[in-house]
């Protein structure tokens, strides 16, 4: 069973993150489903359940929906950058691995005196009576407001180049709960943007519409005249890839099948496949 973790959660954050709001409230709803199981997973901001990820089936038990639902669901924030994926295809949050890495970064510099960046002040001699105690004294100068961090879908970071994990034991009589070094690199960055004037399908994504059974250059037609029509930022995608999958998916689901024969088609297709035959009575 694995521990019990608590995290911060900034209301503006999520009421402000443009890739939410661009989101259905049923997406959203799923979304928030989808972080408590990666609250709870190893590593820390996975959708793993008992190390493993969850197929569409399970996921959609989890969610309690149907499984189209969920697969509709899940299209809906991948196509709005709500979430990434690992190489393996593992959907994880970046913001919730992120918020991970600086917190076993700050639990490390703690066991060890504190942050190594920040020089100790020289310690000032007060009495026993004025010292700040649990409950700081009203003279003090008010303590700064928290700065909000980014939202969640501001940033696309390559889960590689976020973090790099080096355990190490600090001294050879260390316990076993003895801290672990993280090393923390610069996110990589990328904004969203719009799809190009010129835009023209890939060879990738040609044969992954060939795949779904969609025509590459008519479906790619579409696509671009849309998206060039999308006005302000819901026109903005962070990966046009995945924006390209999910239009050619829906594509093929919004198909209607071919209408059922009745009998009496059945009987006048007879009739008309007979009346080609030459008769031939009496030779």
């Amino acid at each position: 069973m694995s521990a019990r973790r608590w995290a911060k959660f900034w209301w503006q954050d999520w009421q402000r993150d443009p890739a939410l709001r661009m989101c259905s409230l049923a997406a959203r709803g799923a979304w928030i489903e989808m972080l408590c199981l990666m609250a709870d997973a190893n590593p820390v901001g996975h959708l793993l359940v008992n190390g493993r990820t969850p197929n569409m089936r399970q996921l959609a038990a989890v969610l309690g929906c149907s499984e189209k639902d969920a697969n509709k669901l899940v299209a809906e924030l991948e196509e709005n950058g709500v979430f990434s994926r690992s190489d393996d295809g593992t959907i994880y949050s970046r913001r919730m691995v992120r918020d991970k890495v600086i917190s076993d970064e700050a639990s490390a510099n703690g066991k060890k005196g504190g942050n190594p960046q920040i020089k100790p002040k020289k310690s000032s001699k007060v009495k026993p009576e004025e010292d700040e105690g649990l409950t700081p004294s009203l003279n003090q100068e008010p303590t700064p407001p928290l700065k909000h961090q980014e939202a969640e879908a501001d940033t696309e970071a390559d889960i590689h180049s976020l973090t790099t994990f080096e355990s190490e034991r600090a001294s050879s009589d260390a316990s076993p709960g003895q801290a672990v070094a993280v090393a923390l690199k610069p996110a990589k960055t990328k904004r969203a943007c719009r799809l190009p004037e010129n835009w023209q399908p890939s060879s990738e994504q040609i044969e992954f519409a060939r795949e779904n059974g969609v025509d590459p250059m008519k479906t790619a037609a579409v696509f671009r005249d849309y998206w060039l029509g999308v006005p302000g930022e819901k026109g903005r995608k962070l990966d046009w890839d995945a924006t390209w999958r999910n239009w050619v998916r829906r594509d093929t689901s919004m198909r209607s099948p071919p209408p059922r024969q009745t009998q009496s088609d059945r009987r006048a297709a007879v009739n008309q496949a007979w009346a080609g035959v030459p008769d031939i009575e009496g030779v």
